[in-house]
């Protein structure tokens, strides 16, 4: 009998998981470069993509709640798909994780330096992958306490900064607000819409922790709803915050939130902002630790990867699956550190994945529904996935399509008639 990943967090740890898989360091950054690119509308980009997800939420919660499986997205598109599409969706997850998770540990770590100034990047991205692994090991009740907690800190402290500011101060002068600047503004709104997009992605891998809930059926779809709605909020609070009452000052470009901070805290707030940014990597880190083992695990289980890889150790915890998915991050980063290769490297060939997951989900929604009405949130979803895939690069398309390659050829009777024996 194939057992299960435990069940064992309820809706406000899972809330809080799909919060801290979502909200990356790059939010620190991102009000600021839409503002410089869609100036008193840079808002605008934030709530425009957060109505283009909206039926891809949907989906997701649908999927969630008829067919919560540790293996993610995957099993979505295998239940509704088929066993070809589940295992190039399979192959396409375990490449975009190989990548996407070592270039997010990298990029955060960039924080992390300002308190090690002695380490280097990579073996601060090797602490931070480390820790990760720890909390694998310590559990999920235990590890999704503490992340809750995190997600609590990092809501309440940016929201926080951006009321502060709000309610101290001066007024917006009435010529940085008028009619003319406006319509000017509205050219770059599409411009930022490419770079808000990023912001909105993650529950994708929220998925992946379906087994490790009591009641994935009713606790999935909440808590990816219950997120959305807090995420969102709070995005689109901040960026109008900053695109009110931002000036020409370089800096509220590339650090808004220290700007923010700085305008009723002082110079302490930028060392607040510092410290929210240190939880905010870690919490990051480590909820895409779990959700990569969980999809790694699932591929062992399903006989992708070794059968061993799929097992649960005495405790019912996934260790092999762990342990796998620890050592091939850090070879990742060591790997990176002796050739020299970029993190912006390993995003343009891994970042752009989820794109293609959401639009075999969206298929697969539209197939199970082709005679029913929700059949149209599965066509705006192919439409909203189709509008966003346009922004493929060359070497990313190529990467996807050598993985979904991999995986077509793996779902061939011969291939696994070849493995078997």
């Amino acid at each position: 009998m194939i057992k299960k990943a435990p069940k064992k967090v309820g809706l406000i740890v899972a809330t809080a998981m799909s919060i801290t898989i979502v909200v990356g360091a790059g939010l620190l950054a991102l009000p600021g470069l839409s503002y410089s690119l869609a100036g008193r509308l840079g808002y605008l980009p934030w709530i425009i993509v957060a109505l283009v997800m909206l039926p891809l939420l949907e989906i997701f919660s649908f999927f969630a709640k008829n067919n919560p499986s540790a293996g993610g997205v995957v099993a979505y598109v295998r239940t509704s798909l088929g066993d070809r599409f589940g295992a190039m969706s399979e192959v396409i997850v375990l490449g975009t994780f190989t990548l996407g998770i070592p270039a997010i540990a990298l990029i955060g770590s960039g924080y992390l330096q300002q308190i090690f100034p002695n380490a280097s990047l990579s073996q601060t991205s090797i602490g931070v992958i480390s820790l990760a692994y720890l909390a694998g090991l310590i559990g999920l009740r235990i590890s999704g306490a503490i992340q809750t907690a995190i997600a609590a800190l990092i809501v309440v402290g940016l929201l926080g900064i951006g009321a502060g500011y709000l309610l101290t101060a001066a007024q917006p002068r009435a010529a940085l607000l008028s009619a003319d600047v406006i319509t000017q503004d509205w050219h770059g709104v599409a411009a930022a819409i490419p770079v808000v997009l990023f912001a909105f992605s993650g529950w994708e891998m929220t998925a992946f922790l379906a087994e490790d809930m009591e009641d994935p059926k009713r606790v999935m779809p909440i808590s990816i709803w219950a997120s959305f709605v807090i995420v969102t909020l709070m995005y689109i609070f901040i960026a109008w915050i900053v695109a009110t009452y931002a000036n020409s000052d370089e800096g509220w470009t590339t650090a808004p939130f220290v700007y923010l901070a700085r305008g009723w805290l002082g110079n302490i707030g930028a060392d607040i902002v510092a410290i929210i940014a240190v939880f905010l990597v870690l919490a990051n880190v480590i909820a895409a630790f779990f959700s990569a083992s969980r999809g790694i695990f699932s591929a062992g289980r399903d006989g992708l990867l070794p059968r061993l890889i799929g097992t649960l150790d005495k405790r019912q915890q996934p260790f092999m699956a762990m342990t796998c998915t620890y050592s091939l991050f850090i070879s990742v980063i060591l790997l990176m550190s002796f050739t020299k290769i970029s993190v912006a490297t390993l995003l343009q060939l891994a970042g752009q994945n989820f794109f293609v997951l959401y639009l075999f989900a969206a298929l697969g929604y539209t197939k199970l529904h082709a005679k029913k009405a929700q059949k149209w949130i599965g066509y705006l979803g192919v439409a909203s996935v189709l509008a966003m895939m346009s922004l493929f690069s060359i070497p990313g398309l190529v990467y996807c399509v050598l993985l979904a390659s991999i995986g077509w050829w793996l779902s061939c009777p011969q291939a696994f008639t070849n493995k078997a024996d």
